[in-house]
């Protein structure tokens, strides 16, 4: 007699059908390829306050943009909202992914210690995926990253708040690259080298390669 059976997983579709967390896999423009989970900017209070402020990318935001456009988008980043915020989704409960690389925010940001434990364990349950996440709320990340060991397959990206202005990586152990915004005659006039955006993200991997060394990831303001 054959005793052997078939582990029990969670896939995409079955953990948004038991949690009601959306993962997204259309994405289109230089991210075409690729799954990510990601968050409403237009519900988190930190995404909301820099969106106000004279001169951070923030009050250029695309995403804000793109959720009023697309409310069946909007509605979807407003639940991974209110799930991922609220309460930490054990690790075996999160879905196995058969993908090599994977963006955690992409539209928003971290909001709270809850909401990053939940990636976290989301890393743990995929440990041979790739992923990286972007954030311009690093106090979440040093508090929690204090207590609990960070992920080997994490990276860590620190998206700087103002426009040609570069986050000092050395402010952040736990960061592994800075990202930012420049305006075309601002960086033309001092000479600095963009090397985001010409290119997709899935033939690229800068921002997901560990052994890539660039740490200043810098692209041009659309």
């Amino acid at each position: 007699m054959n005793n052997s059976h078939r582990e029990r997983f969670q896939t995409i579709e079955s953990f948004k059908a038991e949690f009601g967390i959306h993962i997204t896999t259309g994405h289109t423009g230089k991210m075409t390829g690729f799954s990510s989970l990601s968050t409403s900017p237009l519900v988190n209070t930190f995404c909301q306050a820099r969106s106000k402020c004279k001169g951070t990318i923030c009050s250029h935001c695309y995403a804000m943009r793109m959720q009023k456009m697309y409310s069946e988008l909007d509605r979807v980043l407003v639940k991974n909202h209110e799930v991922l915020t609220s309460r930490v989704i054990p690790a075996d409960k999160w879905p196995i992914l058969n993908v090599l690389m994977f963006r955690l925010e992409s539209f928003g940001d971290v909001q709270n210690d809850t909401q990053l434990l939940n990636y976290l364990n989301f890393c743990k349950r995929n440990p041979r995926v790739q992923f990286t996440i972007w954030t311009k709320n690093p106090a979440i990340f040093k508090r929690v990253f204090a207590a609990v060991r960070k992920p080997k397959n994490l990276i860590v990206i620190i998206s700087s708040p103002y426009v040609n202005k570069a986050a000092n990586i050395k402010n952040y152990p736990f960061a592994d690259k800075v990202f930012t915004v420049y305006e075309k005659e601002y960086a033309q006039a001092r000479k600095i080298a963009i090397n985001c955006g010409a290119h997709s993200c899935a033939t690229c991997q800068r921002c997901y390669n560990r052994n890539d060394k660039t740490v200043y990831v810098n692209e041009i303001l659309k």
